[in-house]
């Protein structure tokens, strides 16, 4: 229980692996207790019983932290102890398939415990795809902030793109002109994603020129590009969002989503403002959100 409830609440939800309120420590004791419980019952309280289950969990933390020791020591260049900790990590891993075989309790505890957790993970992540997944913002450097006093509070249409030229992004203006009665600066925003997006928060740092009559909008640090458009939408107030709609397949699209924080992005953005607004005041002017084909 000690180490469960060190290690739950410092990594699932900080990686939306869980929901906000394992991060308390009182329902989490509770859970814990609950697990603690059933597994006592299952053995029937009986402490050699579940010798064979603790020992495969201790010897699986040390192998683990053999391996990580000798990884972290070549990083290092530290090579003769790496090599060392390589000998320990090999030795517990003998031990360890020694006590699967003779007493494999451990190992099937083990792997149900880790199929729940896997599966409650999938869940939680679901539930919580579309939260805006940033911890705080920033700006570049101080004429970006000074530029975004000049665009909030329905002064802008906010247009995503890709990592478009600003020839691109005027040929992105001229067909929204072409289609639409769109009156207004147009704002364009490029969101960079993270290389390392385990991660479930992320702070921004945004940094914002103008481009003749319009403006740009490079946000780094994301985590996901469809939840950052729309956080940032919340930010400036727009009058109008331009998203657009790609032709790939919906379910490349999906795991795109999942896995790298990118997929089909202007449904995700539609989505995750839905969700926002049904959260707040109904008498607040929203923008108005349009789809477009390529």
């Amino acid at each position: 229980m000690a180490g469960l409830l060190h290690l739950i609440p410092r990594y699932l939800p900080r990686l939306g692996m869980a929901p906000q309120w394992v991060a308390s420590a009182r329902p989490l004791i509770l859970m814990i207790l609950a697990s603690c419980v059933l597994v006592t019952f299952a053995f029937r309280a009986n402490v050699e019983a579940q010798g064979g289950a603790y020992a495969t969990g201790v010897l699986v933390l040390m192998l683990s932290a053999a391996v990580a020791s000798a990884l972290s020591l070549k990083y290092e260049k530290r090579y003769l102890f790496s090599a060392y900790c390589w000998v320990v990590a090999l030795v517990f891993l003998y031990t360890t398939v020694v006590n699967i075989i003779e007493r494999p309790d451990g190992i099937i505890i083990a792997s149900v415990f880790i199929s729940l957790m896997l599966l409650i993970s999938g869940v939680s992540r679901y539930l919580r795809a579309t939260e805006f997944r940033v911890s705080k913002y920033t700006f570049d450097n101080p004429e970006s902030e000074a530029i975004w006093q000049e665009i909030t509070g329905k002064k802008v249409n906010l247009v995503p793109v890709g990592p478009a030229t600003e020839k691109g992004r005027r040929a992105k203006a001229a067909e929204i002109l072409r289609y639409y009665q769109c009156p207004g600066a147009l704002a364009f925003i490029h969101v960079n994603l993270l290389d390392n997006r385990s991660e479930f928060y992320a702070p921004l740092c945004i940094r914002a020129v103008r481009e003749g009559s319009d403006y740009l909008i490079e946000v780094s640090q994301a985590i996901a590009i469809a939840n950052t458009i729309a956080y940032i939408s919340t930010l400036i107030d727009p009058m109008r969002i331009m998203l657009g709609l790609t032709r790939h397949n919906m379910m490349h699209q999906a795991l795109q989503y999942v896995f790298l924080g990118e997929g089909e992005t202007g449904i995700m953005v539609y989505q995750i403002l839905v969700r926002f607004w049904e959260s707040t005041p109904q008498d607040d002017v929203r923008p108005l959100i349009f789809l477009m084909s390529k």
